[in-house]
């Protein structure tokens, strides 16, 4: 009897959607993040990416649509359950200066897509929370508006997002650790950071899997 490959699903912005840094393209599957840990963890799971550029964790974009990850979530664990385990990976685009979010209101959107994930166990085994890649200095202009003291407020989220984890009993993993954005524009990764997130994210779902079975 062949065994069904366990699926794990990937949630979140353009740096899991593969965005170049400076907007020149998208990354192919081999490299993007997902498609290593897809790499990573072999042909025994299934890695589904579900990446948006510009998603928040809960807030409305009013110059794009459907940018919420709290309105969506509900529909990407409907289509693709049983999960063995979630990823979200969000909260820098919240940093965007047109939301005027504090670290207060960004913890409150991660702690609803938690709760939403809550709600569909035991449909799915486990829920990884990673912390972005933390915001880098950058002269590209643009972003230098739209993240103003992104750098500092970024780094915040981390410890933010840890206690978030242990109050809803989920597991937690810091992407800045070993992952670095790209100073061309401040946000996103280049390739061989998406092969680091990838690896490291891949390491930590072998650990918190294997020491569950």
């Amino acid at each position: 009897m062949v065994r069904e490959r366990r699926q794990i699903l990937c949630f979140g912005d353009s740096n899991t959607w593969g965005q170049s840094p400076g907007g020149s393209g998208r990354y192919s599957w081999d490299i993007r993040w997902p498609g290593v840990l897809q790499r990573s963890l072999g042909a025994d799971f299934h890695i589904i990416e579900e990446g948006l550029s510009g998603r928040t964790t809960a807030f409305d974009d009013s110059s794009s649509i459907s940018r919420s990850g709290l309105k969506y979530l509900p529909v990407a664990l409907e289509t693709h359950y049983p999960l063995t385990l979630l990823i979200i990976m969000l909260g820098t685009n919240d940093l965007k200066a047109k939301f005027g979010l504090g670290l207060v209101d960004i913890s409150h959107g991660v702690e609803q897509l938690l709760q939403v994930a809550k709600a569909f166990r035991p449909e799915i085994d486990h829920v990884l929370l990673v912390s972005p890649p933390h915001i880098v200095t950058t002269d590209n202009p643009d972003n230098r508006e739209q993240f103003p003291d992104g750098v500092e407020r970024s780094k915040a989220l981390s410890q933010e997002y840890r206690s978030l984890a242990e109050r809803h009993e989920c597991d937690f993993f810091d992407a800045a650790i070993v992952a670095h954005s790209s100073p061309i524009d401040g946000i996103h990764l280049d390739a061989s950071n998406h092969r680091k997130l990838g690896e490291g994210i891949a390491e930590q779902s072998l650990l918190l899997l294997n020491a569950k079975e």
